[in-house]
């Protein structure tokens, strides 16, 4: 099989679980750490964020949070000021930040701590990184009327800046898969494909971080990327299609939602230059695909039996 059409393929294969077990394994080292020496006056919440939770992570690039929340008092959305008056709310997080901080650099040999909005620590047996998120729970209305985790929030901590910036991930998680589901995991692949191109560009695409590569597809109609056998190159084009929509018309562009549909990942303007360079790598992988694929029935054949 040409080179082009095996990485066309692959790319856009679902990583194993085998491989996803040790990030877990991995995430699950450092919840276990931590609880064993904390010593403050809140308990703590973990849930777990990212691409692995979704299915469109890819190998070495996966992205793995921890979400290590304060779980004594949470903030209401009905209420602008936090009732909780028991102790000073900024000052408990970045206590459990600096707590975490030195718990982490006595277990591990490569710990992070410059992040605006965590640490990140590298499991070198496991191969595996791991950041760790500090937030606190954010209550909304309809998280309050129904009781369902898709609709509770955190306030995620920029140390730096000392404010705070809601978020909605486990909505993230559920619309991501979702979708993903809901196309025979076509939505999955494209993104997949998009974070591997990004990863083998010549050239470092620092605005388009996985976050703004997961809206550009899930802004598509599902049946454009509707998965079968041997769909790969019309997912690709169709991906190409939309990239070019979104980068030609920058309303269309700025309207695009997250797929928690709170925030808006490319409206600024800085994100266009790194989506012409990816869709340029794209476009050069599918004109290469085509061509591999009309002249070869044998090409054919074994895309479909890959």
């Amino acid at each position: 099989m040409p080179e082009d059409i095996k990485y066309l393929i692959e790319s856009m294969q679902p990583i194993g679980d085998k491989y996803n077990a040790k990030t877990i394994t991995a995430a699950n080292n450092v919840q276990k750490h931590l609880e064993r020496d904390f010593n403050l006056h809140f308990n703590r919440a973990y849930r777990t964020q990212g691409s692995v939770m979704t299915g469109t992570n890819i190998e070495v690039h996966s992205d793995f949070d921890l979400l290590t929340v304060i779980d004594r008092y949470f903030y209401p959305q009905s209420q602008p000021v936090n009732p909780y008056t028991a102790s000073d709310p900024n000052v408990d997080i970045c206590e459990m930040r600096k707590q975490a901080t030195e718990i982490m650099k006595a277990e591990y040999k490569i710990v992070d701590d410059t992040g605006d909005k965590c640490i990140s620590i590298e499991n070198q047996n496991l191969n595996r990184k791991v950041d760790i998120v500090f937030c606190y729970w954010y209550h909304s209305e309809k998280f309050n009327e129904t009781n369902n985790d898709h609709y509770k929030g955190v306030y995620l901590y920029d140390f730096k800046k000392q404010i705070k910036h809601r978020d909605f991930p486990f909505a993230t998680i559920n619309n991501v898969n979702h979708k993903g589901d809901n196309t025979h995991d076509g939505f999955r692949r494209g993104v997949r494909l998009l974070k591997t191109l990004r990863a083998d560009c010549e050239v470092e695409l620092k605005m388009l971080k996985s976050f703004q590569l997961t809206s550009i597809a899930y802004s598509m109609e599902n049946s454009s990327l509707m998965y079968s056998t041997g769909s790969e190159l019309q997912i690709a084009k169709n991906l190409s299609a939309e990239m070019k929509l979104l980068i030609d018309d920058p309303i269309k562009r700025k309207a695009v939602l997250s797929p928690n549909g709170i925030e808006r990942p490319l409206a600024k303007d800085e994100v266009v230059a790194d989506m012409i360079r990816l869709k340029q790598d794209l476009d050069v992988l599918i004109e290469d695909a085509s061509k591999d694929i009309a002249n070869s029935y044998f090409v054919q054949r074994s895309i479909l039996a890959y």
